[in-house]
């Protein structure tokens, strides 16, 4: 198989069959306004974009640099476990000190993603599937487009339903997570999408 369609593959399960929210259920710690605005949504999608790439490529690199050579494996899931929140408290400190007003817009977001099971699965998903850093770095960024995309549907879908009109009983919680549901179904048809 040739490297782009080895990438194109990646990229596609990324954004489609192994969608991080929606069939893996790993992005669903975000705070509840993210799945209920979609302006939220995009910000939060933005940051944890931002935080699975460079999670994903700091992860590759203590991988292949530090844990593979020394035989330490096995610590994999510790060692991202500091790495993410580590990342997270960096790029907040970055954002206050660089680009203040940004920082005012996506701290509370990237306060919420520190502690995001979508960024923790990404760093270890590209080095149990021992990605080269081109498709580590594609599925980081299309997982992160395949969340956003995820949360800013759902949040336009909770800002279009007429609670009004929804009989009793399914208001409220119920209506989300048949609405989750029916999204997760619709991405289970492309469940096995392989390019060969």
């Amino acid at each position: 198989m040739t490297p782009a369609l080895e990438l194109a593959g990646v990229a596609l399960a990324a954004l489609l069959s192994e969608n991080m929210v929606l069939v893996s259920s790993l992005g669903v710690g975000t705070h509840l306004p993210s799945f209920r605005q979609p302006r939220q949504a995009l910000r939060t999608g933005f940051c944890l974009t931002l935080v699975m790439v460079l999670g994903g490529l700091c992860a590759w690199l203590l991988d292949r640099w530090i844990l593979l050579p020394l035989n330490w494996q096995y610590f994999r899931v510790l060692a991202f476990a500091l790495l993410i929140p580590g990342l997270v408290a960096a790029l907040r400190r970055f954002f206050r000190a660089c680009v203040p007003e940004l920082s005012r817009r996506v701290d509370e977001n990237l306060a919420s993603i520190s502690t995001n099971c979508a960024a923790l699965g990404t760093a270890l998903l590209v080095t149990q599937r021992s990605y080269s850093l081109a498709s580590c770095l594609i599925f980081a960024l299309c997982g992160g487009i395949g969340v956003t995309l995820a949360m800013a549907s759902f949040a336009s879908l909770q800002t279009e339903v007429d609670l009004e009109r929804c009989p009793r009983p399914f208001r409220g919680l119920p209506i989300q997570f048949i609405t989750a549901g029916l999204m997760a179904m619709a991405l289970v048809g492309f469940y096995g999408l392989h390019v060969d």
